[in-house]
């Protein structure tokens, strides 16, 4: 293996001084897909997430539109085959959202993140021991969280990862999510045969042997 297919990214610096960031302000607006039946504003620590934090502090992911936020939540299976089993989104839905107060996040899509180590690498990479020791790093130098390249969705967009207390926040919610399928610009949908759809074949007789 040569060196250009070996991951490159290395940990965070001992000093994070002079880090870019990015103002997310309460007039921005944040999508999240999440299960109907769970609150949007979950900060997780079980390091699932590329920019989870260890308890007591948790990491929250949203993307800046919500074609971004869909795509993020299904990217392993719609990058291995386009689309997507339409029972797969049956019950997820978008949410708008809104922060509650003014946060400043460091900014990872910034080219001035570059003198301090950060390549496109730190985006994309698995497993997420770098991606969640820069996490740890940049908390602890006051950073809200950060501002990155989703992995599963090309073009100029981008996704946030917000640092607070681990677990569920009583933040505003939207009160009218959208299902997911009806997302505008959302991935490709299989859809469910019905029973109607499907034609019965009986099995062949077998024959039942003479004794």
């Amino acid at each position: 293996m040569s060196a250009r297919e070996q991951v490159a990214q290395g940990g965070p610096p001992p000093s994070l001084a002079g880090f870019p960031t990015c103002a997310l302000t309460t007039a921005t607006e944040l999508y999240r897909a999440h299960r109907e039946d769970r609150g949007p504003w979950w900060f997780g620590s079980d390091g699932s997430g590329r920019f989870d934090l260890p308890e007591p502090r948790g990491a929250c992911y949203a993307a800046l539109d919500a074609p971004s936020a869909l795509r993020e939540r299904v990217g392993p299976v719609l990058a291995a085959a386009r689309s997507v089993p339409e029972s797969l989104l049956e019950d997820v839905v978008v949410s708008r959202l809104a922060l509650p107060a003014d946060r400043e996040v460091a900014d990872l899509q910034s080219r001035a993140a570059g003198e301090h180590g950060v390549t496109r690498e730190l985006e994309t990479m698995v497993p997420y021991a770098v991606p969640q020791a820069w996490a740890r790093a940049l908390d602890r130098a006051g950073h809200q969280g950060v501002r990155y390249g989703p992995r599963f969705t090309p073009g100029d967009c981008s996704a946030v990862a917000l640092f607070d207390d681990a677990g569920q926040h009583d933040w505003p919610v939207d009160a009218a999510p959208v299902p997911a399928p009806q997302v505008p610009g959302g991935p490709a949908l299989v859809r469910t045969p019905r029973r109607v759809d499907l034609t019965v074949v009986r099995p062949p007789r077998t024959r039942v042997p003479r004794v």
